[in-house]
């Protein structure tokens, strides 16, 4: 019975561990994007983001990646632009302070690379998408990078612009410890 009660502790602890959550670098996570103006690349970054995972490469299916973006922290270098950024007609930010990741599960596909399906939410608009994901797991570092590309109309970002492109680039590098 004592045998029986220890390895039931040992797979309870074992569990526990194999599940807690990463704890984020803010120094070294970045949500960053790209987008075409007038033909010009304009590049920014949210300043600003949550990301809470505890993945686990032998635990796929109990994995989880969710993402907390403030809206107010985007800046370009350009204050006047970030102001209009806040505006209404892009991020609306008086009305939706935060952009959100939800996942709902983290998959390998046939040629090995990991596959992020999830919620975004953005402006009170929520999309399913599936995001490639990297990761490697180094003395007790995790880092995990995304590279995406969303239509901004699908999200009512930036409204009927003709000199702005539909298509934004993401670029998300994650860092944390266990």
């Amino acid at each position: 019975m004592l045998k029986k009660t220890v390895v039931f502790l040992l797979l309870i602890i074992t569990s526990s561990l194999s599940s807690q959550e990463w704890t984020q670098d803010n120094e070294q996570t970045k949500v960053l994007f790209i987008i075409k103006n007038f033909g010009i690349s304009v590049d920014g970054v949210f300043n600003k983001a949550t990301i809470k995972t505890n993945f686990n490469y032998k635990d796929l299916s109990n994995s989880y990646i969710n993402a907390v973006v403030m809206v107010n922290s985007i800046s370009t270098g350009i204050d006047g632009r970030d102001k209009h950024l806040l505006e209404e007609d892009y991020f609306d930010a008086s009305n939706y302070t935060k952009i959100r990741l939800e996942s709902s599960k983290i998959e390998e596909n046939t040629d090995g690379d990991l596959i992020l399906f999830a919620t975004l939410s953005i402006k009170g608009i929520t999309k399913k998408i599936e995001i490639p994901i990297d990761v490697s797991e180094k003395n007790s570092t995790l880092i995990l990078s995304a590279s995406m590309t969303l239509n901004r109309k699908d999200f009512n970002v930036g409204g009927r612009s003709f000199v702005l492109s539909n298509n934004v680039k993401i670029q998300v590098e994650y860092s944390a410890i266990k």
